[in-house]
């Protein structure tokens, strides 16, 4: 057997060491490489995954990704975001609906939330109200935060609300449902509507002043996708509240045959007196026959007053309820 002298296997090995060392050497740039490439990949994908909408105040605002931390600032706006399939980590102080925002920690009042509270929620995304909240978004946004605004004041603006949370929340598919369940509830509860029933929406200030429900305000929405008559629409005269004008005794004691129905609103909480129960005292409404006759009722002000939006259909199929109940 012919023996290597130990030269040429000191050789060999030598050759194999310097070979193991170039592989580990191109293990290591090809790592680094790698890893060179990793923040230029996530830039791309974060950049890629920005949504650009329009809100309902006509205001374009980039969501940069899928918010994790929304905090909602308005009963609409609460409501609207999960109905689109969207939670949030902070609301208001009014929002109790769905029950499961009971849990979440308040940031106070819709009207003058706490900024510190807020930021400590670490929001990646702040939901508003357009017609009450708008002169919130530049103090909300000097912080850092995306504001999205939604409104309630038409079936139109509440479909859209729900599309355009639901863009941002990436779950268009539960906005999509949410919609189409809400269109097939009004239109089942029109078909069974009875016809030419006329109604009158009331509601009070502190001085007792009574005012009515006009065409443009939410109650009028919910009459007027019931298909009823609401003898208020086109009424004109000051208000304290959106919608809403001035319903003197005088004309009230002029309204005769007047409507079929009275509907009231107590925005109050009890022992505060229901209004359906005080127009029967007041002069001109007491002697309105629907008030005499005792066809008054109470509304629900969180259903069709304070939370507008997608729990409309719950509106509409609640005065339903109430005009079957007097045919």
């Amino acid at each position: 057997m012919r023996r290597r002298s130990p030269q040429a296997n000191g050789g060999s090995k030598g050759a194999k060491r310097r070979r193991r060392l170039t592989g580990a050497v191109g293990a290591v740039v090809a790592l680094f490489l790698i890893v060179l490439t990793i923040p230029a990949v996530f830039m791309a994908c974060s950049s890629s995954s920005a949504v650009k909408v329009t809100d309902l105040l006509d205001r374009s605002v980039e969501v940069d990704g899928t918010p994790l931390r929304v905090v909602a600032l308005h009963p609409t706006a609460t409501e609207t975001l999960y109905a689109a399939g969207g939670t949030a980590v902070g609301r208001d102080r009014a929002s109790k609906h769905p029950a499961e925002v009971m849990d979440l920690p308040d940031v106070g009042s819709s009207y003058s939330p706490s900024m510190e509270t807020l930021v400590g929620l670490q929001p990646d995304l702040v939901v508003i109200e357009a017609l009450t909240q708008e002169g919130l978004v530049d103090q909300i946004e000097q912080l850092g935060i995306p504001v999205v605004a939604v409104r309630a004041t038409s079936l139109e603006d509440i479909f859209q609300s729900l599309t355009l949370l639901g863009q941002i929340m990436d779950t268009e598919g539960t906005a999509e449902q949410a919609i189409d369940d809400i269109q097939g509830r009004i239109d089942a509860a029109r078909a069974d509507a009875p016809e030419g029933k006329g109604v009158l929406v009331f509601i009070a200030d502190a001085e007792q002043k009574v005012y009515a429900a006009r065409a443009d305000s939410y109650p009028g929405l919910v009459a007027s996708l019931l298909g009823l008559n609401n003898l208020a629409a086109d009424l004109e005269g000051p208000a304290p509240y959106p919608g809403f004008a001035l319903f003197s005794p005088e004309l009230a004691a002029q309204s005769n045959p007047g409507p079929d129905v009275v509907l009231t609103i107590t925005p109050a909480p009890l022992p505060a007196p229901r209004l359906s129960t005080v127009l029967s005292m007041v002069p001109g409404f007491k002697t309105m026959p629907a008030i005499k006759e005792g066809r008054v009722v109470e509304l629900d002000p969180a259903l069709f007053l304070q939370n507008q939006g997608p729990r409309i259909a719950d509106a509409v199929e609640a005065l339903l309820d109430i005009m079957d109940s007097y045919q």
